[in-house]
Parts: C-alpha cells; sequence; structure tokens
C-alpha cells in the first residue's frame, strides 16, 4: 500500500488536483502515451483497471478509445475516489477505493491495467505486482508509466537513495519473480526521456 503520508497528501490535495500544472506538463502526455501503446497490445479489451486512478482523467480518455470496455478505477485515496465519481458521474466507469496491494476483484479479471505514475507509491512494490498479474488476463497486458532513470539521473536516484523509483534491472527483478516481463515500451515525448510506458505480460511457460 502506499505510505500513509502519500495517501493523506493526496487526500489534500483532490480538490484541486484537476488544476495542477503537473496535469498539462506530465500527466497528460504520459496518459496519451499510454493509450497509445494500450491499443497497439490489446485493440479490443472487454476490461481495464486503472490502480492509482486519482481523479479518473485516464479512464475517462479510455472510455472514448475503448468504449465497449468495463472500466474501473480504484486509488488508496478516498478522497481522490469521491472527487473522480463527482467528476464522471456516469456508470461506464465505477470507481472505489483500494490498495494496489489488495484489489478487490477475481483472478483474470482484467485484459488492461494502468498504473501511471503511482508505482512509487506502493509501499509493497512486490505484492502490488503480485496482485497485478493474479488479475491480469491471459494475453492481458499491464501499462507502467514510471520515472525510471537513464544516464546522469541513475548516479542521482543512487547518491539520494531514491529506491522507490526502480531502475530497469530491478524492475525486470521483480517482474520475472512474478512471472511477467516487458514486452514493449515507449518513452513519453517532452519528458527527456526519463518516464517510461512499459507494457508487461506474462512471460512463456
Amino acid at each position: 500500500m502506499p505510505h500513509s503520508h502519500d495517501v493523506e497528501r493526496f487526500n489534500r490535495w483532490a480538490p484541486g488536483y484537476d488544476q495542477h500544472w503537473m496535469q498539462r506538463r506530465i500527466f497528460a502526455p504520459v496518459q496519451r502515451t499510454v493509450l497509445e501503446l494500450a491499443q497497439e497490445q490489446v485493440a479490443r479489451p472487454g476490461a481495464i483497471i486503472d490502480v492509482g486512478c486519482g481523479t479518473g482523467k485516464l479512464l475517462a480518455l479510455a472510455r472514448d478509445r475503448f468504449p465497449d470496455a468495463k472500466l474501473v478505477g480504484v486509488d488508496a485515496a478516498i478522497e481522490m475516489v469521491r472527487q473522480a465519481q463527482a467528476s464522471h458521474l456516469t456508470e461506464a466507469i465505477q470507481f472505489q477505493q483500494a490498495m494496489a496491494e489488495e484489489l478487490p476483484f477475481p483472478d483474470v479479471s482484467f485484459d488492461l491495467a494502468f498504473s501511471t505514475m503511482t508505482f512509487h507509491h506502493w509501499k509493497d512494490q512486490n505484492r502490488g505486482v503480485a496482485e497485478i498479474a493474479r488479475v491480469l488476463t491471459p494475453g492481458g497486458r499491464w501499462l507502467l508509466a514510471e520515472f525510471v532513470a537513464t544516464g546522469f539521473m541513475k548516479h542521482v536516484r543512487k547518491v539520494l537513495r531514491l529506491h522507490q523509483f526502480p531502475d530497469r534491472a530491478s524492475l525486470q527483478a521483480i517482474l520475472s519473480i512474478r512471472g511477467l516481463r516487458v514486452v514493449a515500451q515507449k518513452p513519453v515525448p517532452g519528458l527527456r526521456r526519463q518516464v517510461t510506458v512499459f507494457a508487461i505480460a506474462s512471460a512463456p511457460a
């Protein structure tokens, strides 16, 4: 689950979250890249979950691109969930409070799972990855968008001990334990190639 201070911070942030400058500069290009790669990987998903959905913007965009899919958003911060419910008054998208480490859904429930700039907030990343693997359908994809240090930033990450932000080796190690692997990836335009969207699938038996 996210660290408790992170949840509290996002609860306080929820009312003004959609007006923050990061929406335009960071989150919007990340969301576009996620949806582009998702459509390349799974053209007609039956069900999509956004883990760490915030105010629900990504799922609203996904509804336009995947109109026949069931859409579910979960977030650990209850005020984010309430803001999402108030902003998207439609039965087409369901929002509820839940943590990545304890997804309240049956096995093999979703063809696509999204996690956009939330992985570094998970307190137990191994357990969260296990839950994503559990709810993905065979042939499903997890679209993970995250800051993954490259070049000079790899040294900054090491010096500042920012271990909650994975490097590529540590990410691959976490995935392989759960039988997952990266099958495609796209850097997010305009962010100096420091944020990448990974399409993750079950590794061949």
